[in-house]
C-alpha cells in the first residue's frame, strides 16, 4: 500500500513537472543539442563576448524594403535599446530616426528638419523599426539561441554539395534585438557556423557567408544570398564599438 502511494506521488510529480515545462514554453536541449549550441557560440567568438559587447554600428544594402532605399545605416546600444537610423527615403529625402527598439518611440528628422507631427513621427518610427528588425535578424542570426524564450530542436541532417549540415528548428519569442524569430538553421556541425537560413514566415531561404571579425572578439556573417536577388542582403559595415558618443542618439 505504501509503495503504491509513493508511486502515485512520483507520477504526480512527473506530470506536474511536464506541465510546468510546457507552460513555460522552454525546451531543455539534449546532450547533442547542447553541444551544437556551444559550437554555435564558439563560432562567433563566444557567448561571453556577445553578452559583453554593447555598441554596434552596421549598414546594409539590398532586400525588399518599402521605406528606405540604398544603404541603410544603424547605431545600436544593445544595453539600452537606443538606436539611430540614417538613410534615404523612396522620395529621395534624407531621414534620421532616433528611437528605442523596445518602446518604438523616438524623433524623426527629414532633410535635417525635425518632424513636429506626433502621428507622422510614430508612423515613420514604426516603419524604421520594422527595417531594423529585418536587418538585425540576419546580421545577428547566430545569436538567436540566446534568452529564456528560445526553444530549438535538431531535426536531422542534409547533404549540400560535399557538406553535411545539421538542421535545427528554432523559435525565439524575444531576442536581444527585441524581435521574434522562427525558422530553420543549417549548421556545419564541425565549425558551428550557420550556412543556411530559412525563415518560417517566408518562402525564401538564404545562403549565409562572408563571416568577418567585427571587433570585441566577435565574428558575424555579412552576406545573405538567395535565389531571388531582390531579397539578398549584404552588410558593408559591421562593427562592435567600445564607445559611442551619447549625442548620436539624441541629435541628427
Amino acid at each position: 500500500m505504501m509503495q503504491h502511494a509513493v508511486k502515485l506521488k512520483l507520477n504526480l510529480f512527473v506530470t506536474l513537472w511536464c506541465c510546468a515545462t510546457a507552460v513555460s514554453g522552454q525546451v531543455v536541449p539534449s546532450g547533442m543539442e547542447g553541444e551544437l549550441e556551444a559550437k554555435l557560440w564558439e563560432a562567433i567568438g563566444g557567448k561571453g563576448n556577445w553578452q559583453n559587447a554593447r555598441y554596434f554600428m552596421f549598414s546594409c544594402t539590398g532586400g525588399k524594403h518599402s521605406f528606405a532605399q540604398g544603404e541603410r545605416r544603424y547605431l545600436w546600444d544593445k544595453q539600452t535599446g537606443n538606436c539611430r537610423f540614417d538613410g534615404m527615403t523612396t522620395d529621395d529625402e534624407t531621414v534620421t530616426a532616433l528611437f528605442n527598439i523596445g518602446t518604438s518611440k523616438g524623433t524623426v528628422y527629414i532633410n535635417n528638419t525635425k518632424l513636429e507631427n506626433p502621428r507622422t513621427t510614430d508612423d515613420i518610427v514604426a516603419e524604421i523599426k520594422e527595417e531594423f528588425d529585418r536587418d538585425a535578424q540576419l546580421l545577428f542570426l547566430p545569436t538567436i539561441l540566446e534568452g529564456s524564450q528560445a526553444s530549438y530542436k535538431i531535426t536531422g541532417e542534409k547533404l549540400i554539395g560535399s557538406q553535411r549540415l545539421t538542421v535545427i528548428n528554432i523559435e525565439n519569442k524575444r531576442t536581444s534585438f527585441e524581435t521574434a524569430v522562427a525558422g530553420r538553421l543549417y549548421v556545419d556541425s564541425q565549425t558551428g557556423r550557420v550556412l543556411q537560413w530559412w525563415p518560417a514566415n517566408g518562402t525564401v531561404g538564404f545562403s549565409v557567408g562572408d563571416y568577418k571579425a567585427i571587433g570585441s572578439g566577435l565574428i558575424l556573417p555579412t552576406r545573405f544570398s538567395s535565389n531571388d536577388t531582390a531579397t539578398s542582403i549584404t552588410y558593408p559595415i559591421a562593427a562592435a564599438l567600445v564607445h559611442i558618443e551619447g549625442q548620436k542618439f539624441s541629435r541628427p
